[in-house]
């Protein structure tokens, strides 16, 4: 019983922040969850979760979706994915996770020290969107380095938002696909899931009210602070 409550609690306030940036839920609850079900409940689990806080999102949110960033986002994010797969069996992977979350943590502390963001080439920004497929396809950990694309991109909160969100979903439902396929989604877990769903959609629905009354400046700052956060969770993987 106690365990269902903490389940509850952590899906409940990580979706406020999902609801509010329309990322990083997945990524703070993770650690928790698996401490309370372990990895082969709480990956599929918190997938499962996580695509109907983004599909809740995006259909509030449907006409803030920048297409053409969509369109290109996902076309990137799925050729760097594959590669990623193809990649991951030739990788020292602890070596290269901890590289890549000291890489967030710097780019996160800058743009929270910074005044102004320096524009980057387009061929640098497409580059950082390849690079975040990559790492999503061999660690599921790609959302920080396309958070840092996005925040150059979609200024404008709403927009970042709705479109982070319909990105997800289509990435997501890729990993239901192979989970289902490793036989991940047991009965069990679909039941740990579905006892979720009403604390999500609270959270999500709290997280959207308060997403419109935060100023941009404010929301810009919570999703730098949010991924140090992420690229902390990856040092201690």
């Amino acid at each position: 019983m106690i365990r269902a409550i903490l389940y509850l609690l952590v899906v409940f306030f990580t979706n406020v922040i999902q609801g509010i940036t329309g990322f990083a839920g997945t990524v703070l609850a993770m650690p928790f969850t698996i401490l309370l079900y372990g990895i082969d409940v709480a990956k599929p689990s918190l997938t499962i979760l996580t695509t109907l806080a983004c599909l809740f999102i995006t259909a509030r949110n449907f006409r803030h979706i920048a297409w053409r960033e969509f369109f290109k986002i996902i076309l990137l994010m799925f050729a760097g994915v594959l590669a990623g797969e193809a990649l991951y069996p030739l990788f020292q992977t602890g070596v290269l996770l901890q590289i890549y979350a000291v890489f967030i943590i710097a780019i996160a502390l800058l743009g929270l020290l910074k005044r102004k963001d320096r524009n980057l080439p387009e061929a640098a920004m497409c580059g950082c969107v390849l690079l975040a497929g990559v790492i999503h396809g061999m660690f599921i950990s790609g959302g920080p380095l396309l958070i840092i694309y996005a925040v150059r991109k979609l200024p404008d909160k709403n927009r970042f938002r709705a479109t982070l969100s319909l990105i997800w979903i289509c990435l997501d439902l890729y990993l239901i696909i192979k989970q289902y396929a490793a036989g991940l989604l047991t009965a069990s877990t679909l039941s740990i899931t579905a006892l979720g769903i009403p604390m999500l959609l609270l959270g999500v629905l709290l997280g959207g009210i308060l997403a419109k009354k935060m100023s941009q400046a404010l929301f810009l700052k919570l999703t730098y602070v949010l991924l140090i956060i992420s690229g902390a969770s990856l040092l201690l993987n």
